[in-house]
């Protein structure tokens, strides 16, 4: 079978998580027997990013050039099946059955929850009014009583946007039963076939990494992005224990457009013991950390959790999306804390800290909890849709 990969960006199984999901399932299908094809809309200049055509507009919006180009390529290349990875963007109004013969399977694959970002849709606005000059608290005042139409906004176009996809695609992957659910909702439709639950093959090895060898160390891992990652309660955690464990240190993995702001919080409160390094390769930060906190706004199913876990990190997450406790068992493996609640994620952060014999049990525990996954179905599963032509 003939396969063709979508993802806006040019897959890199090093860029985030998305992408290594998108390869590790295409790299399946591959040793399966079918022939994969990638296609993309922008360019990522790497040796190990996919061998991909590009959309001839640079972007995934569905204009003429760009359905027709996709039109010719599936003709050319006797596509069987289109697995769309961008299926939260404009893309599919490309990669949809208005444009693509039936003869063509289409499954549009979710990789983000399906209502958590709306439901906290206020905790991703950031309009100060306090600390900024008079005349931006005045038009912060204004975006703040215009938020709730905003928020109704979001939600009416995305469920215009989802409506469209699930009408024109033979099938819709999301992420958890829990997802599903969510997405039955907020098309007000009936429990659908249409609509498959398939959990992210786990990406990850466990490590053998010695517990005693690890620093006292707690990190974040994630982009650094105001409306959905938050990291400035990790900061705001921080503050509130550094006295008290004044033999741990922290460290912020990642970038994004808050970072200039966030080391400005972290300069404005004198924080110590603090280090911000970029983007770079987390493993030595899995390796050496005891403890990882997640403070989003919302999140899918995120992998920094398993990664993390893999190597013996206690992950210590805000329970503030819908499959926060998929992996992460409160007490046993890890910690879930209050939606949104600094004061007590610190409170449980410096318990956890100054335990030492729970820290170790939980750090057993979350390498047992990954070893545990079998990938076997989440990736058969994929075979399985292929034989359906």
């Amino acid at each position: 079978m003939n396969i063709l990969i979508y993802f806006g960006p040019q897959l890199n199984p090093q860029r985030g998580g998305t992408e290594r999901v998108a390869c590790m399932i295409a790299d399946y299908l591959s040793s399966v027997g079918h022939n994969v094809n990638y296609m993309a809309s922008i360019p990522v200049e790497d040796k190990l990013s996919r061998k991909s055509v590009f959309l001839p507009d640079g972007n995934d919006a569905s204009t003429a050039a760009n359905i027709a180009f996709v039109i010719n390529y599936i003709k050319k290349n006797k596509i069987d099946m289109i697995l769309n990875e961008g299926a939260s963007t404009e893309a599919i109004y490309i990669f949809s059955h208005e444009h693509i013969p039936a003869t063509v399977k289409i499954i549009s694959h979710l990789h983000f929850s399906v209502l958590d970002d709306i439901k906290n849709f206020y905790h991703t606005l950031n309009y100060p009014l306090e600390g900024v000059p008079l005349a931006q608290v005045c038009m912060n005042v204004l975006k703040w009583i215009k938020a709730p139409y905003n928020k109704w906004n979001a939600l009416y176009n995305k469920r215009q946007r989802y409506h469209y996809m699930y009408e024109n695609s033979d099938t819709v992957v999301v992420l958890t039963d829990k997802q599903k659910i969510s997405m039955e909702s907020l098309l007000r439709i009936n429990p659908s076939k249409k609509i498959v639950a398939v959990q992210n093959p786990n990406l990850v090895n466990v490590s053998e990494t010695d517990f005693c060898k690890k620093e006292n160390l707690i990190i974040f891992v994630g982009r650094l992005d105001y409306s959905s990652k938050r990291a400035d309660r990790v900061l705001a955690v921080w503050s509130l224990i550094l006295n008290e464990l004044k033999n741990w240190r922290i460290v912020i993995v990642g970038s994004g457009d808050d970072e200039l702001r966030l080391k400005k919080m972290s300069q404005d409160w004198a924080l110590q013991r603090i280090e911000f390094v970029g983007q770079t390769d987390s493993a030595p930060y899995y390796s050496n950390a005891k403890i990882l906190l997640l403070t989003s706004n919302y999140e899918g199913t995120p992998m920094v959790i398993t990664e993390a876990m893999a190597a013996g990190v206690v992950p210590i997450v805000m329970n503030s999306f819908k499959d926060a406790d998929l992996n992460v068992k409160n007490g046993y493996n890890g910690l879930l804390t209050p939606p949104f609640d600094v004061k007590e994620m610190a409170k449980r952060v410096l318990q956890l800290a100054k335990n030492e014999s729970d820290l170790r049990r939980m750090s057993e525990n979350a390498k047992q909890t990954i070893d545990g996954i079998d990938n076997s179905y989440r990736l058969k599963i994929w075979s399985e849709w292929t034989n359906d032509n």
